[in-house]
């Protein structure tokens, strides 16, 4: 924070941030922490989508990891979208967490066996769910 020498006042900080109250800021933050979670896991789908193809299909030759990655990546997208557009939505919540579940326990599912199709998965299995425990749950309007 730096302030004038001449009015003592913070000048690098936005009025409108200044002037709202402390309960509002701490709103502002909370939401702006939460769509950077909601951020991480779409990239993360997104990851998973476009990984399908070099480490499920191509890497291991199976179409039961290309399909698992591609459909389940696809769907934690628009779950995603969808809890950044209605953030107040309560079922979105467990329905990512469900998913980045499944994420993490399909290797053992379908049995890739060691592959970077497995390590794929897991780290963004992982992802996922930290950033769903992380992430404040939603809550009914």
């Amino acid at each position: 924070m730096t302030t004038s020498f001449i009015s003592d006042q913070d000048f690098t900080t936005p009025a409108h941030v200044r002037a709202a109250p402390p309960e509002e800021r701490r709103v502002r933050e909370t939401k702006s922490a939460s769509r950077a979670l909601l951020s991480v896991t779409f990239l993360a789908a997104v990851w998973l989508v476009v990984s399908s193809v070099p480490f499920g299909y191509i890497g291991a030759g199976r179409y039961d990891i290309f399909w698992s990655d591609a459909v389940t990546g696809i769907t934690i997208a628009i779950v995603t979208t969808l809890r950044l557009l209605h953030p107040r939505t309560v079922a979105f919540a467990w329905v990512s967490g469900g998913l980045a579940g499944w994420v993490l326990m399909a290797p053992l599912v379908l049995q890739y066996g060691w592959s970077t199709s497995t390590a794929n998965d897991i780290v963004v299995g992982l992802l996922m769910l930290v950033c769903a425990a992380l992430g404040p749950a939603d809550e009914p309007e």
